[in-house]
């Protein structure tokens, strides 16, 4: 068990510095190419330090509040999806809560809500889980208020996400494989009905016909030629020029500027970093006896390896364009801050032994490597 934690901080704390040095090459590189002056990576510290705080905060709170909160916590992931209505759309879309220059996406916090409200939901259900309606249906709906939401805000990509990380909580939580399946489908069924009925904003079928078509989207373009120019080395950090004229690279194309900046290699390595820290939570979560951390472990995991997935799917050109951030390296301060807030989650219910946190085979475990020390 501390093995696993320990591989995990490490993790975190590569890919924190990676992406720390890729925003103050972006940083160097706009000032000297493009003569202009950004400040990303001074945001990039801000959201980590802010975020390590979240991540305390959550850490000290006893796991036994949450589950006891659960539904309060919900019902609060639903007041934030609202909230974003009430402000100024960004670029015509409704998806941030905006104080002064601060701005937070509601979305990401209630990724973590609904995966904690669907594992504490398993271990109260755990009996029926196998059934169709109190096993899936039911919980699936109560996700699906979270889909719509997001949806109309409008955003597509993380509308679906959500459902998905909801489908694979459940199947983690004993839902059967085949309802797994079925949904998968109907979620295919229901994006082609969709954009055949016009449900889809114009930007959306755009980004799908590119993809659907066998084009390649401009933004995408660019991105894949910072890689060609840089070979499997890179041209070193702050040397290159290319990713100045990536859009977003701060962000949805971070992984242009590393690839620019460390070639093939680079990308590899943060790759690695993410198999290596999902690795280590699914292994911890193996050692939990509570029903409902481990789930949320689980479903933990898998947000951060769908993230880096469709991310890089993006970046290569396999998958549609979506605004999905890369997990703490991006500048994506709202993603960091509710994923580092459910890493403390974990650790809260690790560390409060005795309250359904750690089995007590893991506990001999922990006990047996620290009296070899």
């Amino acid at each position: 068990m501390r093995s696993e934690i320990i591989v995990t901080i490490v993790c975190y704390m590569l890919l924190f510095v990676v992406g720390a040095i890729a925003m103050y090459s972006l940083d160097i590189a706009k000032e000297q190419v493009l003569g202009v002056s950004s400040n990303f990576f001074q945001k990039h510290i801000i959201n980590i330090s802010v975020s390590f705080i979240m991540f305390l905060v959550a850490m000290n709170i006893p796991f036994s509040f949450y589950e006891k909160h659960v539904t309060w916590l919900y019902a609060l992931g639903i007041i934030l999806l609202g909230l974003v209505f009430v402000f100024p759309p960004i670029n015509g879309a409704h998806r941030w809560i905006t104080v002064g220059s601060f701005t937070l996406q509601a979305s990401e916090f209630t990724k973590i809500i609904l995966i904690l409200y669907l594992s504490i939901y398993v271990k109260n259900k755990e009996n029926v889980m196998n059934t169709f309606w109190k096993g899936f249906a039911f919980p699936l709906m109560i996700s699906l208020v979270y889909f719509v939401l997001i949806f109309f805000e409008p955003n597509l990509s993380t509308a679906l996400l959500t459902l998905m990380i909801a489908v694979i909580t459940l199947y983690y939580g004993g839902a059967k494989l085949i309802y797994f399946l079925l949904s998968l489908f109907a979620g295919i069924v229901g994006l082609v009905v969709a954009s055949t009925f016009g449900f889809l904003h114009t930007y959306q079928l755009g980004r799908l016909r590119y993809f659907f078509g066998g084009a390649i989207a401009p933004q995408v373009d660019i991105a894949l030629r910072t890689m060609k120019n840089s070979g499997i080395t890179g041209s070193g950090v702050g040397s290159g020029w290319l990713k100045v004229y990536v859009p977003e690279a701060e962000s949805d194309f971070v992984l242009a500027v590393i690839g620019e900046d460390w070639g093939f290699f680079g990308i590899i390595f943060v790759l690695l970093a993410y198999l290596f820290l999902t690795y280590s939570l699914m292994r911890m979560a193996r050692h939990i006896e509570d029903t409902a951390l481990r789930v949320f472990t689980w479903g933990y995991a898998t947000v951060i390896l769908l993230h880096m997935t469709i991310n890089l799917g993006v970046f290569a050109g396999f998958l549609p364009v979506t605004g999905v951030p890369l997990p703490f390296v991006s500048t994506g301060g709202s993603s960091m801050m509710a994923l580092l807030t459910g890493f403390g989650i974990i650790l809260s219910g690790l560390l409060n032994k005795g309250k359904g946190g750690v089995s007590n085979r893991a506990n001999d475990v922990v006990g047996k490597e620290e009296n070899a020390d």
